[in-house]
């Protein structure tokens, strides 16, 4: 199901902090030194000169090696962040979140590193590390977890976060949360979670023609076609159809056993492309909709276009319905000119020649058709039937 999925995740993490974050009473003690480098590393870093501001914190360090502090690490960090350097801040958010675990702004920013660098399960963590030791409990931040673990191939980890978002309990849910929940639902193969997902984005926003066309393709999956095919008819009175959603309602109406409606799609398919498939569909749903001549009409605009082998065979099928028998056979020849492998095609010249008595033309193309395995026993039955005629 993954593969029809059309959503696209946008990742905003929390901006990266800037400013000093004063601790709370369990954090590790605001010594005048710290204060200081951390305000002088500040006005560096407003002014853009992120290098004068990552010199000046490690010289700071390099000065205390015996007196590490959270802030200077977590500054310092935030500094070669902001340069550009996402791999060589990374130990420096990590060494802020060991100093002061109970740190949220550390662990978050690491988070948002980690999703940068592509190694997306730490990210995850990460973040959800921040939001449980945050005190605002931004569940947008739950939510930037979720898709890290989706982006890492983790949904089973994704899911239950995403089932609290969709709860309700942090807020009404955003569309784009039921959106990740029902990629993890598809991932998972959790048919009746996503199928319940799917009808609550249409309860929430149905006119979007997104969400018709993913009940659709659900549908289609669980081979419902008649609801996938209501579906699909109503995403395309929300917006234009592209090209394969026409020729994917003609294929449903012809599977419902609608052809006229189907072929209606295949010629709004032929409108925007010529291709001799989209003919052969469009015959097909003429014929099983009992409208020969408009069947006929179809193959010979095909046929003008490209002639293939199996177009003219489709040709002579229907003329032979039609009891054309002298026209019908021309289509089957023309048929094994354009492919002289076409068994059939050998075997219905046979049968138009016998309709019209012409034993001799009859007994040529079915001894042709012998020399094909499928095509060889009632080929030679009727090779006996002409004998008999003829003896008789």
């Amino acid at each position: 199901m993954k593969n029809l999925l059309l959503l696209a995740f946008t990742f905003t993490f929390i901006g990266l902090i800037c400013c000093p974050v004063w601790a709370e009473s369990e954090a590790p003690k605001l010594t005048p030194k710290v204060q200081k480098v951390v305000y002088e590393t500040q006005q560096s870093m407003e002014k853009k000169d992120y290098l004068k501001a990552q010199e000046c914190l490690k010289k700071f360090i390099e000065k205390n090696p015996q007196k590490p502090h959270y802030l200077v690490e977590f500054t310092l960090a935030n500094a070669l962040a902001m340069a550009g350097k996402d791999r060589a801040a990374l130990p420096h958010y990590r060494a802020a979140a060991n100093l002061y675990p109970a740190f949220p702004a550390a662990w978050q920013n690491m988070g948002k590193i980690y999703f940068d660098l592509k190694e997306y399960e730490n990210a995850g963590d990460c973040l959800l590390k921040g939001y449980e030791l945050s005190e605002e409990k931004e569940p947008t931040v739950v939510y930037y977890a979720a898709v890290s673990y989706i982006m890492a191939g983790k949904q089973r980890k994704a899911l239950p976060h995403l089932e609290y978002l969709s709860s309700g309990e942090a807020g009404p849910p955003k569309t784009e949360w039921l959106e990740a929940l029902l990629k993890v639902c598809m991932d998972l193969q959790l048919k009746e979670k996503a199928f319940e997902v799917i009808h609550r984005l249409l309860d929430k926003n149905g006119n979007d023609p997104r969400w018709w066309k993913i009940l659709a393709q659900f549908q289609l999956q669980q081979s419902d076609y008649k609801p996938a095919v209501a579906a699909l008819t109503v995403h395309s009175y929300l917006t234009a159809l592209k090209k394969q959603d026409i020729m994917l309602l003609g294929d449903l109406y012809n599977a419902v056993g609608v052809p006229l409606r189907a072929a209606m799609y295949y010629e709004k398919a032929l409108t925007a492309r010529n291709n001799p498939a989209i003919y052969e569909k469009l015959a097909s749903a003429y014929v099983g909709a009992h409208k020969p001549s408009k069947a006929l009409n179809a193959l010979n605009r095909a046929l003008e276009k490209k002639a293939t082998s199996k177009l003219w065979f489709m040709m002579g099928q229907v003329l032979y319905e039609e009891e054309d028998f002298d026209k019908a056979y021309n289509a089957f020849d023309q048929s094994t000119r354009l492919d002289s492998k076409n068994g059939r095609a050998y075997l219905m010249m046979g049968y138009c020649a016998m309709q019209m008595a012409k034993k001799d033309t009859a007994r040529s193309a079915l001894q042709k058709a012998t020399r094909f395995p499928k095509q060889r026993k009632m080929a030679k039955e009727l090779l006996k039937q002409i004998a008999s005629i003829s003896s008789n």
